[in-house]
């Protein structure tokens, strides 16, 4: 039976049909991404699958036994002492099974006779279910999934309530993954985190077994992770098979045809309205009331939906034709060096996107060309005639105090009627115009932000993360706009598709220093895949990090090389299928993505059969 069923739900907030009449249902192991524009109602369907949020009709109907695991957008601290205790209580049902291993223990130093055999037998029967829940593997479980979402040793001794909003977002999502769901909630699960981590989670997700309702603007996460997409738009849903390629290309093909449908149809109407209007009163006034009547029962057709979208036009000032020249900077603060340079020349027309890990220096670099951090050493020339725009990240430059409106007139002094016009292209419409800053959403801050950029015409564009909090619509006119643009951009971000769109060269920051190489974040990929060695042949007697032992007693010596083959044999098998799955293409049949998941799975518990066997025929 289905893992989700979700039937004619309808969610109501004030007079606003946020959900109306939504239906779907989601198989075990399903992969669903969401998505829309802000406000479409994303958050809200996963909130109404949690249980957090009572529809106002229909229902939501989960399989029997569904364990569900919800990362919400809005985040609490744990209560526990540090980020990785806290991480570990994820499984209270192993914790719990932890505690009463120890009390046994004690209570077994201290007890003989029949008492002593009674809690032997119980131990025995705690351990069985603690060894079926991987238990002596948990500790290892919990550092590897704190690693791998960005959390370093250091921050796992913090205690939670001392964590930044990102990292109390990584914490979440560690908790989350930790836990043994039948179905993750994920609500914008890549927010915060920087490339090494997204591509981490990519893989840890391709490889569970849960089925998910991911909700996200990464495109490129979408296109990695969703079985399926679901579009939702003016309050209603539509599915598409595949993953988010194969749902931009369908989606393209039914708008055409619907377009096609409806102009079709008006055709039709307007040919038997001018033929009624003309042969009313005639000879022919019984044919004509004969289609006034068929054209009263004919089921209109509706024209697709018009995206609520904005629209971004960026203008360039001339610069000159040298931007920035160094002969190589060191960053840092205090005496604490952050980053290293080369040499370089940044020349007119560039786009340049500046990658690495969180907290590596892409900020700092953008700081120090921006001239609001001064370089530990080296010097940073500007070329004559740049004006320059800097987009922060985290929006500092906006004034929370102020309405959107106040904001736009203090930095440029155009009249109220002209900016009001031009803020209806960003989707502020009547008194939208009249909110405080501090009253926005990220989004709507972060479209006010766009729009000085629109309102400026610097010919150098310093961005720091500009996707952050914009819906996939409002990514995709930022692109076009940033294509168009003629000027220079010189860009920090972690979204790959927006990367591939927009860079011509790349900055790679890592381990302190920066490499600067042509062509984008895909090409940047492929280089890394060509630079990883072959894989090594094992020698005889070495598996997966085993060594045979020296005291193996001889006559066993055929059984183990028996076993042995037959794990080459497997692990190549696994080996084989993870290849498989690793590969974004796969994604594009559904059917194969289930058969290899499974075919995964059973090869993964024979091989630790096998291991099993190998090390008792190794060991005599």
């Amino acid at each position: 039976m289905p893992l989700l069923r979700v039937d004619r739900l309808n969610l109501v907030y004030g007079a606003t049909d946020v959900l109306n009449n939504l239906t779907f249902q989601l198989e075990p192991r399903q992969r669903l991404g969401i998505v829309g524009a802000n406000g479409s109602g994303k958050s809200s369907l996963l909130k109404a699958v949690s249980g957090e949020l009572t529809p106002n009709a229909g229902s939501v109907t989960l399989a029997p036994r569904t364990r569900t695991a919800y990362l919400a957008q809005e985040l609490e601290a744990g209560p526990h002492e540090s980020v990785y205790a806290d991480a570990l209580h994820s499984r209270p049902d192993i914790i719990r099974l932890r505690e009463r291993l120890a009390g046994l223990e004690t209570a077994m130093a201290g007890a003989g006779g029949a008492a002593l055999g009674a809690l032997v037998e119980e131990y025995g029967d705690v351990q069985h279910e603690y060894e079926r829940l991987d238990g002596y593997a948990y500790d290892n479980r919990v550092a590897e999934v704190l690693h791998g979402v960005g959390l370093t040793e250091a921050d796992q001794a913090l205690a939670p309530g001392a964590l930044s909003g990102g990292q109390r977002r990584r914490l979440a999502l560690a908790r989350l993954l930790l836990q043994d769901a039948d179905l993750f909630l994920l609500d914008e699960p890549t927010n915060h985190l920087d490339l090494e981590a997204i591509e981490w989670l990519e893989g840890f997700l391709r490889l569970s077994r849960a089925g998910m309702l991911i909700v996200s603007h990464d495109r490129r996460f979408l296109e990695h992770t969703a079985d399926d997409i679901l579009e939702l738009q003016a309050g209603a849903g539509e599915w598409y098979p595949g993953n988010y390629r194969q749902y931009l290309r369908l989606r393209r093909e039914r708008r055409a045809v619907r377009q096609k449908e409806y102009e079709a149809q008006q055709e039709y109407i307007a040919r038997t309205e001018e033929f009624i209007r003309r042969y009313k009163a005639g000879q022919r006034a019984r044919e004509a009331r004969g289609r006034q009547t068929k054209l009263d029962r004919l089921e209109r057709v509706a024209p697709p939906a018009d995206d609520q979208q904005i629209r971004i036009r960026l203008r360039a000032s001339s610069t000159s034709e040298l931007i920035f020249q160094s002969d190589g900077l060191r960053l840092g603060y205090g005496q604490r060096e952050l980053v290293t340079t080369p040499a370089f020349t940044v020349s007119a027309g560039e786009r340049i996107a500046i990658v690495g890990p969180n907290g590596s220096g892409k900020t700092s670099l953008l700081k120090a060309l921006l001239g609001e951090l001064r370089p530990l050493s080296g010097r940073i020339k500007m070329g004559p005639r740049v004006t320059m725009r800097y987009y922060d990240q985290h929006l500092a430059d906006l004034d929370p105090n102020k309405t959107v409106l106040a904001e736009l007139q203090d930095a440029f002094g155009l009249p109220e009627e002209t900016l009001r016009t031009f803020l209806g292209r960003l989707l502020f419409s009547g008194d939208d115009a009249f909110k405080t800053i501090r009253s926005l959403s990220g989004g709507e801050k972060s479209r006010v932000a766009l729009a000085k950029l629109m309102l400026d015409d610097a010919g150098l564009l310093l961005l720091d993360e500009p996707t952050n909090h914009l819906d996939i619509p409002a990514q995709e006119m930022l692109e076009d706009a940033l294509q168009d643009f003629e000027g220079t951009i010189l860009f920090v971000s972690h979204d790959r598709y927006f990367i591939d769109a927009i860079a011509t060269q790349l900055w790679v920051v890592e381990d302190g220093a920066v490499t600067m190489q042509l062509g984008n974040y895909s090409d940047l990929e492929r280089r890394r895949q060509r630079a990883v060695p072959p894989a090594v042949i094992k020698e005889p007697g070495v598996l997966r990090g085993r060594q045979r032992p020296a005291t193996a007693i001889q006559p066993a010596g055929e059984a183990v090389d028996g076993v042995e083959d037959r794990i080459d044999q497997l692990e190549a098998e696994v080996a084989r299928i993870e290849a498989e799955l690793a590969d974004h293409q796969t994604y594009d049949d559904r059917a194969r993505v289930a058969e290899l998941a499974q075919a995964h799975e059973d090869a993964s518990s024979r091989l630790r059969a096998l291991y099993q066997e190998w090390e008792q025929a190794a060991g005599g």
